[in-house]
């Protein structure tokens, strides 16, 4: 049987490029492939393909990812992740209300996995802010949505004359509602866990907020940081199971940061369908996952 497939994209992304040229040379595939990011809509006179598609996958770039996705909604055609899902990971708020549902859910989490204290805020006021923030302190400022990198942030606040230097670097943010957390101290890394259906891989990178503390450059490109795999322990994987079921991600990835004298984690973020940077030979994996996924429709 043919299946009509929407796959949304950005397609000069390296992982994504090999899996859409897979698929489409798969014989009972049709694949149209939307880039949100050149091809816009007529929302009178949506494309035949998208309008008949059987599936639509949505590697969230932009707002147009996100209209898509109602789209798909709207007409019931099915979506890999739903709207719902995607939007509640964009949201940092949204996404920090469901993972502490989750945490109380299952309290064994706790034993291997923490999250940070966190709250949302609000800098118009600024003297307010640094009352607020003061007995807080070290505290990282964080964008409210995570899918747009342009106005992505994650600012580190050690003492109150740092909210100025925010302030004056993130002006346009001042009065838009931002995402904070604790500052936990750790062993200067990052563990990117990335999950494909039941598979689970693991990569290690220093945290750039670490590499900011050390170098003091004015700007980090965070995928130019070196990476290396790590072992994926049995905790981390039940952890992973745990949070594809109840978020109902299949294709997602978090953070995990490592206390520097406990073997310990806290989650510092998660995304619904990473870029997977760093794991050998993930086109194959990922497009296996999709062959698979699309071909039990």
């Amino acid at each position: 049987m043919i299946r009509n497939v929407v796959f949304s994209a950005r397609e000069d992304h390296e992982v994504i490029k090999g899996v859409i040229n897979r698929l489409k040379n798969l014989p009972d595939v049709n694949l149209y492939s939307h880039d949100p990011t050149k091809k816009f809509f007529n929302l009178s006179r949506m494309p035949k393909s998208i309008k008949e598609a059987d599936l639509i996958i949505v590697k969230v770039r932009n707002e147009c990812s996100i209209d898509l996705l109602h789209y798909a909604k709207t007409l019931q055609i099915p979506t890999l992740h739903s709207v719902d899902t995607v939007l509640m990971c964009k949201n940092k708020i949204s996404l920090d209300y469901a993972l502490r549902r989750i945490f109380k859910s299952y309290p064994q989490i706790k034993e291997k996995i923490l999250l940070p204290n966190s709250w949302n805020n609000n800098l118009a006021d600024l003297s307010k802010f640094k009352k607020w923030a003061l007995p807080k302190l070290p505290i990282v400022i964080k964008s409210h949505y995570q899918h747009d990198k342009y106005n992505r942030f994650n600012f580190l606040v050690k003492k109150v004359d740092d909210i100025g230097i925010f302030c004056e670097k993130y002006k346009e943010f001042l009065y838009y509602d931002v995402y904070i957390q604790k500052f936990i101290e750790c062993d200067g890394f990052e563990r990117k866990v990335y999950v494909i259906g039941d598979k689970v891989f693991g990569i290690i990178r220093e945290n750039p907020i670490y590499i900011f503390l050390r170098d003091k450059p004015s700007k980090i490109d965070v995928d130019k940081i070196k990476r290396k795999e790590f072992k994926i322990s049995e905790e981390i994987r039940e952890f992973a199971r745990i949070l594809s079921k109840e978020l109902n991600l299949k294709i997602f990835g978090f953070d995990l940061i490592k206390l520097t004298d406990k073997n310990r984690f806290y989650l510092i973020d998660l995304n619904d369908f990473p870029g997977f940077r760093g794991i050998k030979n993930i086109e194959n994996t990922l497009s296996s996952y999709l062959v698979e996924y699309i071909r039990n429709l």
